[in-house]
């Protein structure tokens, strides 16, 4: 089965704000979907001294899943057919004007 693969870039615009991934997706493709068989989340490398935090829908500054520094990347990969999902998925970062890069291979 071919991949369909998503590459582009978000821009989390305020700091301490919480951001749904799939939400920063469909902004660029309405069609996305949010399902997917991988997922790739990196914090710009060129965001300096910015934190990225990636959790569920109650991240805040003291419970996320993961911190990301500047070039880091968190990857999220099931074999299964799209059964990942990016609505789940939550971005925070005390800086203002993060670019984060997405990378959503689909089956």
């Amino acid at each position: 089965m071919p991949v369909t693969p998503f590459l582009k870039s978000v821009t989390l615009t305020t700091g301490g704000t919480k951001y749904n991934l799939l939400t920063l997706i469909q902004a660029l493709d309405p069609a996305q979907t949010g399902r997917c068989c991988k997922l790739q989340i990196q914090l710009d490398p060129s965001a300096g001294g910015a934190t990225l935090l990636v959790g569920n829908d109650d991240i805040s500054a003291t419970n996320y899943g993961t911190s990301l520094v500047a070039g880091q990347f968190v990857t999220f990969e099931n074999a299964a057919l799209n059964v990942i999902n990016a609505s789940a998925i939550w971005l925070q970062s005390a800086t203002s004007a993060v670019r984060v890069n997405v990378l959503i291979l689909s089956q």
